[in-house]
């Protein structure tokens, strides 16, 4: 009987160290990408002087999945979100996304985890709750996992 205890409160304490890792490492990664993009501004802005400011802006949106918005990645970002009607983590985020205002020239395209194997196979989606961030010719410029709000999702487009 104690036998068994123990090995209860060892694999309780074993699960309790893991999950705390996992989060304690995804804010790390959260903080690191904050303090890149600090030193990126920071950089960008004498190369923001000698640009031309962008006469057109396209307001953000969370669209349906459709090829042809690749083209939008030319004056913006575009982002596929890989979520499964099953998965709660994803039924919250798709009514945060169509509820937030998204930054200009962001798209971000719902696909269907379950239906789209094809795309999975073709940028590597290991599960749903996946973002795959690509360019105007469909070409994967970043991709993550596990992104639980829309502050987070628009922090981690390049």
């Amino acid at each position: 009987m104690k036998r068994v205890l123990v090995i209860i409160i060892i694999a309780i304490l074993a699960a309790a160290i893991i999950v705390s890792g996992y989060f304690g490492y995804k804010k790390w990664q959260s903080n690191k990408l904050a303090k890149q993009q600090v030193q990126v501004s920071q950089t960008g802005t004498e190369q923001q002087q000698e640009k031309p400011v962008e006469a057109v802006k396209r307001a953000g949106a969370y669209v349906a999945y459709d090829p042809v918005l690749f083209t939008q990645a030319s004056d913006g970002k575009v982002v596929l979100f890989f979520n499964a009607k099953w998965c709660n983590t994803c039924k919250q985020l798709d009514k945060e996304l169509k509820a937030a205002k998204l930054p200009d020239n962001l798209t971000i395209m719902n696909v269907d985890y379950d239906k789209n194997s094809v795309l999975r196979k073709k940028y590597s989606v290991p599960f749903e709750n996946t973002f795959v961030q690509v360019d105007a010719a469909g070409v994967m410029v970043n991709r993550w996992s596990g992104s639980e709000d829309v502050a987070e999702i628009v922090a981690l487009t390049k």
